[in-house]
């Protein structure tokens, strides 16, 4: 590549934003340019590359996207679902690629998204490993060839301080399976059980959430049939599985039009 990509990452600060800070500061093909964090961050002034362990990179962390957008190609965002909604409005005007895998996003962040991508071409996915987006394919298929002979169950597990549940892969994992099956994400879907809930429903699907100590992110599809069980499974071991997808769409998004792209279309799945 003749010229590095410039990169600004939203959330610097965070464990996901430190991990890239680190995989871009080990890549020649991109620089980064800017670093954004929360108003209230106590990182705020101070060098990216400090926070992340790297050294110094001469990137001061800063609370103004605007300004760092003006000065990228394109912009991971990892932040919060108030920042995200923000971000992808600044980047639009700014002409600034998006890359963004905030999860619980608000109905008003998702439309803003939706909005900025008949300006800007945007990468909008809840994980952004490789395996988990392969799984996505599986499990549909899975549930289309199954049929309603078998119950469906999502099972979700994360360290003690994710605040979001379930998991925005989990919500995409009961968008595919729902869909391969013709049913509604909305109404079909049980979100745990307790008391007396009476018998399971044909066409429901169970989503259950577990946090725990350190874990980097486990997604289980079960389907349980007459006299069988298959499981599809997917665990990551650190945030690199993320990281690394992140830093592919930052360099896939080159050159494309406006549009709003899954990372399947990353992975050309």
């Amino acid at each position: 590549m003749s010229k590095s990509v410039t990169v600004t990452i939203c959330g610097a600060a965070g464990r996901m934003g430190q991990r890239l800070v680190q995989l871009i500061g080990e890549n020649p093909d991109l620089k980064l340019v800017g670093a954004v964090d929360r108003r209230e961050s106590p990182y705020l002034g101070l060098d990216a590359g400090h926070i992340a362990g790297t050294g110094t990179l001469g990137v001061q962390v800063t609370d103004d996207f605007g300004q760092a957008a003006g000065k990228c190609r394109v912009y991971l965002d990892f932040s919060s679902p108030e920042g995200a909604e923000d971000h992808v409005k600044i980047a639009a005007k700014a002409g600034a690629a998006a890359v963004i895998g905030v999860t619980a996003l608000t109905d008003s962040a998702i439309a803003a998204i939706n909005e900025a991508s008949a300006r800007i071409p945007v990468v909008f996915a809840p994980n952004m490993s490789f395996g988990v987006n392969l799984m996505y394919r599986l499990a549909a298929e899975a549930a289309a060839v199954l049929g309603r002979d078998y119950d469906i169950e999502i099972v979700e597990t994360h360290h003690n301080r994710k605040r979001d549940a379930p998991s925005g892969t989990a919500i995409a994992l009961l968008g595919h399976v729902a869909g391969a099956r013709g049913l509604d994400p909305k109404t079909c879907a049980v979100y745990g059980r307790q008391g007396t809930p009476g018998a399971r429903r044909r066409e429901e699907i169970g989503v259950h959430a577990i946090r725990g100590g350190e874990i980097v992110g486990d997604h289980k599809v079960i389907f349980a049939g007459p006299g069988e069980i298959l499981e599809i499974t997917h665990r990551a071991h650190s945030r690199d599985a993320l990281a690394s997808g992140a830093v592919k769409a930052a360099f896939w998004i080159q050159g494309k039009k406006p549009g709003l792209y899954s990372f399947g279309d990353v992975l050309g799945l």
